[in-house]
Parts: C-alpha cells; structure tokens; sequence
C-alpha cells in the first residue's frame, strides 16, 4: 500500500506538463515518504532528452538529484520540488547532482 501511495504522489508532485510549463530535458524517479505533507527521499535521473539543456549541462542516467534551486534532497517537500521544476520556458532551475563516482555538481538547466 505505501509503494502504491509512493508512486502516486511521485506522479502527482513532480509530473511536468508541456503545454503549461517548460521542459526540463530529463526524467526523475522519485522515492518519497509521507502522506500530507510528503518529502522528497531520493531522486535519480531516469532518460535525459538528447540536445537539451540538461544534456548540455552533463546530466545523465544514474545521477542522483541532490537539491532544486538549495532545496535538499533527502527533505524537499514534494510539493515545493514540484514548483520549482515546473518554470515556464526560458526560465532556469539550479540542480545539484552526484555522479555514480561520488561527485557533485551543479546544472543550470534552462527550460525549453
């Protein structure tokens, strides 16, 4: 039962809609916990959009999401990630990744 609510309110909180708001180049899978307020546990890029601005920045599948714009990850409330990776197009997300070697970098993604 808590995998099926996980997996709901990861679908809810963190989906991106084109036709609203920018594209990010990339999908997350996303582990979080709680049921009114749920937190943001683990989030690993999952397929990066080749040519995109996350791309370009050196994202790539495996690398663990760290924090959105200073909000950290394990902690950022589910529904403050949601509006920060759901900018209209031209607008800029900081991200804070760490690669499967352990480090860490940062990614200013421009949303498309």
């Amino acid at each position: 039962m808590k995998a099926v609510i996980s997996i709901l309110l990861t679908i809810i909180s963190l989906c991106s809609y084109a036709d609203e708001h920018g594209e990010k180049g990339f999908k997350l899978d996303v582990t979080v916990s709680g049921f009114f307020s749920p937190e943001v546990k683990k989030a690993i890029i999952k397929p990066v959009v080749e040519g995109s601005s996350a791309e370009k920045e050196g994202i790539e599948i495996g690398h663990e999401l760290v924090a959105i714009d200073g909000c950290k990850i394990p902690g950022c409330s589910a529904s403050k990630a949601k509006g920060m990776l759901q900018k209209n197009v031209g607008e800029t997300v900081t991200l804070t990744l760490v690669k499967p070697d352990g480090k860490t970098y940062e990614a200013l993604v421009l949303l498309q």
